[in-house]
């Protein structure tokens, strides 16, 4: 039982890290150095992505590597759009629009390395054992 509650108490660490760095590169999307812009934002959400969805496929696999991008992407999808005093955090520029795209994409990669879990106690194909030994 103390193993299930500390892999689940990670979990939320993961999926809180994923709110954080999606408003963290949200922010960085205006970051410009002598009047150009600096793509920060971007590598940020990339390598966050990656990182958080490879955690997160190794503690409850394809479904704990999608949630932290899922979760990511609504906190920045959220931002892009405007409030009812048209205050706007993430504008629809380039470097906005790769945000968007280039997390997004990150985001479903640790998904597709991260091989299906077995659910503990279920017998599967090609084991020889009865399921619970």
């Amino acid at each position: 039982m103390r193993g299930e509650t500390e892999r689940a108490a990670q979990y939320v660490l993961v999926l809180l890290l994923g709110v954080l760095t999606a408003l963290w590169g949200a922010f960085l999307v205006p970051l410009r150095v002598a009047g150009v812009p600096v793509p920060v934002a971007v590598v940020v959400a990339a390598v966050a992505n990656v990182v958080l969805g490879t955690a997160g496929g190794r503690l409850y696999g394809r479904l704990g590597a999608a949630l932290p991008g899922v979760v990511w992407f609504a906190v920045v999808a959220t931002l892009q759009s405007r409030t009812a005093e048209g205050d706007l955090v993430v504008p629809g520029s380039a470097t906005g629009l790769a945000l968007l795209l280039v997390g997004t994409v990150c985001a479903t990669v640790p998904v597709g390395l991260t091989s299906p879990r077995a659910r503990p106690g279920r017998h599967t194909p090609g084991d020889d054992r009865p399921a619970g030994r």
